[in-house]
């Protein structure tokens, strides 16, 4: 039987390791930037005279819980699904606005919670599409310029053209870095599915191999054991049967598809057959085309190869191959000009044909009083 290997289970999306691992490292960088918010706010040095502490308690806390929430969240499940991308930006819009809040309370331009927006931009570059890195920047950049000059007092612009200035050379570069990680999430993924296939693709053809080596040892112990049989004989006889199977697997290996047109394959082997056999006799496929999968063709391939090596030695004029394919099945009929066996003993060749196309195609094959052969089988194995 022809093998039906099975194909690896698809790959996940390229990207579901990127983003998995980047929620994971932003929630365990939530608690750190926490923490580091609640004891700085504590420090002898950070207490300023216009800083608001309960405030920046009180978005610490609110911090904490968004946090807990998220971590619980089912992010294998949800990365890669429309929600988890709205879930995902909401959550970008949230710890913008939040580093936003914390700055104005702080003191706006005296404080220094605006760097906590270096550990915000990778997680936008990281996590959202490009089609929303340039809003999101927007809003960062356009949160931190608020914080700093809605507040009452002096604002100097040098100062604050600069840290914006830095900021937006942060988004490019980390929308830079985050591209290259995406590509070569990619390209690794890429690789992988093409390794799989390559592996797959290799089996089926050691498979193959091994199957056609067995039929021509079974051709050749086939042809051996015939009454009286020659070295000649069976050389000659296998490598007509030889080049039935290798004009199969030549259109297979052309089209690098699991099923072949018939016509082309049998056009193929009367050719090879008019040629040596022939003697400038006429050798032709007429008719229908229709694909058949790669064992089913090498089957009929073969028995068509007996039946006109049989026309061609024992018949008379032009040998027709006709090829007529309608609801499912296939219908091969080969004459010749001669006036039939008439009652003559059939041979091995017609031996052959007939097993493969009863029992290999699970079809019929006649011989009509003319001499002509018919065969008819489905195109397809019947379960």
């Amino acid at each position: 039987m022809w093998l039906v290997t099975a194909m690896p289970a698809a790959a996940p999306p390229p990207l579901t390791a990127v983003r998995l691992r980047v929620v994971r490292v932003a929630l365990v960088l939530g608690w750190v930037s926490i923490g580091v918010v609640l004891a700085g706010s504590m420090l002898p040095e950070m207490q300023h005279v216009d800083v608001s502490h309960p405030l920046v308690w009180a978005l610490a806390g609110v911090a904490a819980v968004a946090n807990t929430v998220l971590a619980a969240l089912p992010w294998p499940r949800l990365v890669d699904r429309s929600i988890g991308g709205t879930l995902l930006t909401a959550w970008a819009v949230g710890l913008i606005g939040l580093v936003t809040a914390l700055t104005a309370a702080d003191g706006g331009l005296a404080s220094e919670y605006h760097l906590l927006y270096v550990l915000v931009i990778p997680f936008v570059a990281t996590t959202e599409p490009r089609r929303r890195h340039l809003p999101l920047y927007a809003l960062l950049l356009t949160g931190y310029s608020a914080a700093v000059l809605l507040l009452p007092g002096p604002a100097p612009l040098g100062v604050l053209v600069v840290r914006l200035g830095v900021l937006a050379a942060g988004c490019g570069l980390a929308t830079v870095i985050a591209r290259i990680l995406v590509d070569n999430a990619l390209a690794r993924t890429q690789a992988e599915s093409e390794v799989r296939m390559e592996r797959v693709l290799a089996d089926e053809a050691h498979h193959r191999i091994k199957n056609n080596l067995q039929l021509v040892a079974d051709l050749l112990i086939l042809e051996a054991g015939k009454e009286g049989a020659s070295l000649g004989v069976v050389v000659d006889e296998t490598v007509s049967r030889i080049q039935s199977v290798a004009a199969v697997h030549q259109t297979l290996a052309a089209r690098g598809e699991g099923r072949v047109g018939l016509r082309p394959v049998l056009e193929r082997i009367v050719g090879a057959l008019g040629q040596r056999l022939g003697a400038g006799r006429a050798v032709r496929v007429v008719g229908d085309d229709t694909e058949l999968s790669g064992q089913r063709a090498t089957w009929a391939a073969i028995a068509v190869n007996e039946l006109v090596t049989n026309a061609l030695r024992h018949g008379q004029g032009t040998v027709d191959v006709g090829l007529a394919a309608r609801d499912g099945a296939v219908e091969l009929r080969i004459a010749d000009e001669g006036p039939g066996p008439h009652g003559a003993t059939p041979g091995l060749g017609l031996a052959l044909a007939q097993r493969l196309v009863t029992d290999g195609l699970g079809g019929r094959l006649s011989t009509d009083a003319g001499g002509a052969t018919t065969l008819a089988f489905p195109t397809t194995a019947e379960v």
